[in-house]
């Protein structure tokens, strides 16, 4: 496969190469999924939606540990949304999952109706950055929070990154959520050794940055022209 058709897969995986680059994803983001979750800090009952799940291949684990989450995963590839629900139809009361075909821009989420919200690896992808984070901040209920988990941009080398890719290393991605109206906005930086898109073992950095709507609806701390 070339770069350029590589990078549109794992935009929005579809047909039959979308089928394998699914179950890659799956097992490469692994890592970064647990410490995107870790860092979510998810409580009982939370309403939880995962931007880009894929599969949801980590989602019997997730459920293992909070059984009663309230789980949205909202994904543009059709035929991942397909996979996720044949795969996780049978989630066990009280939790409950549902998967939706759309962006973040477009989905019909209320504004305001969510206690957690996580985007592994996705965050290349969003254009124009500012008006994705303003949605994300809007759906979140006041002390809610958002984790936006991704590799840096020193290891993102490969030419497929070359295609539509939009990459960061880490505190500036933080001042855009701060710009944004996010609020006790952190980085942090983690070392792993993991497969990368073409099968090969790599020393990748994985960075987890955080942040959220401030506790009173009525603060605004978007910056304005």
């Amino acid at each position: 496969m070339r770069p350029s058709e590589l990078a549109a897969q794992l935009r929005c995986p579809h047909d039959q190469d979308g089928h394998e680059v699914g179950e890659r994803m799956n097992e490469h983001n692994a890592p970064v999924i647990e410490a995107a979750y870790q860092a979510l800090r998810c409580r009982a009952g939370d309403r939880v939606l995962e931007i880009g799940p894929g599969s949801a291949g980590h989602l019997d684990h997730l459920f293992g540990l909070q059984p009663d989450l309230d789980y949205t995963g909202l994904d543009c590839s059709s035929l991942m949304v397909r996979q996720a629900q044949r795969a996780h139809r049978d989630i066990p009361p009280p939790g409950r999952a549902r998967f939706v075909v759309g962006d973040v821009m477009s989905a019909p989420l209320a504004e305001g109706a969510l206690e957690r919200i996580v985007a592994v690896n996705v965050v290349y992808f969003w254009s124009p950055l500012d008006a994705a984070l303003n949605r994300l901040l809007a759906l979140l209920a006041p002390g809610g929070r958002c984790c936006l988990a991704l590799r840096s941009r020193r290891c993102m080398t490969l030419p497929v990154f070359e295609h539509g890719f939009a990459l960061f290393d880490g505190p500036d991605l933080a001042v855009d959520m701060r710009r944004a109206g996010f609020c006790d906005v952190t980085v942090e930086s983690r070392r792993e050794s993991s497969v990368n898109v073409l099968g090969e073992n790599m020393e990748k950095e994985m960075l987890l940055v955080c942040g959220e709507r401030p506790a009173s609806s009525m603060t605004d701390t978007r910056h304005t022209p």
